[in-house]
């Protein structure tokens, strides 16, 4: 569904589709079976099925209200026939299904033919969470997979950005996919997302809330037939096979490459002639090629049950690549390798209050933290103070670094580079810009207008509790945010009244004088959430 339609001729498009769809119902299948139970009851928990110790799931599978034909199960991948559309939320569906969605931020402007029906009523489209009850107690969580049923994501097409949250936590996991897919139906496909071991005392909890929001405010109409959950799963009852080839730019095959399947830890290297071969659960699958030297590719294939499809080639041409972050493995395992004992406990609520950000999950928090580490750690503060995600900045300043998060933080004016263009994301932090990048943070989210551009026409109102003894070594620039951050019980001393700002001496450098270690950085972060949000 790919049609540009406005005003007057989106409006008789739709009459004509809903008189279409009310002339040629699809047959609506009385279904039901032992892994998914009664396909038309909007929640389902069942126990020990073929599938999973747990099978849990919110929304009927009724393709968004319209119904299968007889012969039709989505499960298998197979060709879902397109329903009609736009169609106005279904009565009794489960919260978030069955229904047309826009993102939060949407301006108005209609893309596609799902937007067109929101264009007077933007408020009743936003988007919404899709809510999983029910009851965990007795089962330990080894593994878990999610099952989406989509209907209508269309990033690549319309330039659109779509992130997800687990229980308000970022799920890149699940975002990479949709944002790398181009599902032009009308017609309802399931994804198959493995989940990381961060989340799995979320699913423990007996409660899981999905939500999809699309970023840029771009009119991309998406809908959800339903969400299904597996605990503990031993093999999806439906697998496919998808073959393709990989290629650099003058089509040459190319050995040795990576291909990774997109929400999976499904990762295998192309052969000889660039070939490559990947079983996958049936349904929508997304790929990644990459190779050092090489700017990464992606394609998306639907793969039926039982049969393997071929992959359009994946063609790759030089130049600097992003490096790949496999989500499925994120924090699989500890949220640290080692901390200090005075730190647990704070790190703990870092880890509970989502302030632990991907690039320092599951590594040793005593080491020194990079300017680019703690510009990870502000966005999470910002987001926590805001309610609202970060978005990375269109045109990179930078020629040192790519990272998306230091992106994030440079766009919500966070941070600033050492010169125009040079971040130095490797440089380790001091405490002085420690405080002054989560001082950044506190004035982007509650004073209105502040810019770095402007920073010199706001001042804080806070009580300074005295001079620190070395504060002829404070730089003038970060004065404020020190003496903010002290008064409010967030950055202390150091010790015989001193702050310790920044090192001064090349021995100083060499020791790491005045450097903040990762804990630091993650203890700071949760006393700034605490104490001013």
């Amino acid at each position: 569904m790919v049609m540009k339609v406005k005003n007057k001729l989106a409006g008789m498009l739709a009459f004509v589709l809903l008189l279409c769809a009310v002339i040629v119902p699809m047959s609506v299948m009385a279904a039901s079976d032992p892994d998914n139970g009664d396909w038309e009851a909007e929640s389902v928990t069942l126990r020990n099925t073929s599938e999973a110790e747990l099978m849990v799931r919110s929304g009927s599978i009724n393709n968004v209200g319209f119904g299968f034909f007889e012969d039709e199960n989505p499960f298998t991948a197979e060709q879902t026939w397109s329903h009609g559309y736009p169609w106005d939320p279904r009565e009794g569906a489960a919260k978030g299904t069955d229904r047309i969605m826009l993102g939060t931020g949407y301006t108005g402007e209609n893309l596609d033919g799902y937007s067109m029906q929101w264009e007077q009523d933007a408020e009743g489209a936003a988007t919404r969470a899709i809510e999983l009850k029910y009851d965990a107690k007795g089962i330990a969580v080894d593994n878990a997979m999610l099952q989406i049923c989509v209907d209508d994501f269309q990033a690549i097409n319309w330039g659109s950005h779509f992130s997800v949250t687990l229980n308000g936590k970022d799920a890149p996991f699940i975002s990479e996919v949709l944002n790398h897919i181009d599902q032009t139906g009308p017609v309802v496909q399931i994804i198959s997302i493995e989940i990381p071991q961060r989340f799995y005392s979320d699913i423990a909890s007996g409660s899981l809330s999905v939500y999809i929001n699309e970023t840029t405010g771009l009119g991309d109409g998406f809908a959800i037939d339903f969400v299904k959950l597996l605990v503990n799963y031993s093999r999806s009852a439906y697998i496919s096979t998808v073959e393709g080839v990989v290629r650099d730019e003058y089509g040459n095959p190319m050995a040795g490459a990576t291909v990774r399947v997109l929400g999976t830890k499904n990762v295998v290297k192309t052969g000889p002639n660039g070939q490559f071969t990947a079983e996958v659960v049936s349904g929508l699958n997304a790929f990644r090629a990459s190779k050092d030297g090489y700017i990464e590719a992606y394609d998306f294939t639907i793969a039926p049950a039982g049969k393997t499809v071929s992959i359009n080639d994946l063609w790759m041409i030089p130049g600097k690549g992003q490096p790949d972050t496999n989500y499925s493995y994120f924090a699989d395992g500890d949220a640290w390798s080692d901390a200090s004992v005075w730190a647990t406990a704070e790190l703990e609520k870092a880890e509970s209050m989502g302030l632990i950000p991907d690039s320092l999950y599951g590594e040793d928090l005593t080491k020194p933290v990079t300017r680019a580490e703690f510009a990870a750690v502000a966005v999470k503060v910002y987001e926590s103070l805001t309610g609202a995600k970060a978005l990375p900045a269109l045109n990179n300043p930078f020629r040192d670094t790519q990272d998306v998060e230091v992106l994030k933080a440079y766009n919500a004016n966070l941070v600033a580079g050492l010169s125009a263009d040079r971040f130095a994301p490797n440089v380790l932090l001091n405490r002085e810009q420690a405080a002054t990048m989560l001082t950044r943070a506190f004035k982007k989210a509650t004073i209105v207008g502040w810019s770095l551009a402007n920073d010199g026409s706001f001042k804080l109102t806070y009580t300074k509790t005295g001079t620190f003894a070395d504060d002829a070594k404070i730089s003038s620039w970060a004065k404020e945010s020190v003496y903010f951050m002290a008064a409010n019980g967030i950055i202390a001393g150091t010790g015989n009244n001193n702050f310790s700002p920044r090192a001064i001496t090349p021995a100083e450098e060499a020791a790491n004088y005045a450097s903040a270690t990762r804990e630091q950085a993650l203890v700071i972060a949760v006393r700034m959430v605490e104490n001013l949000k």
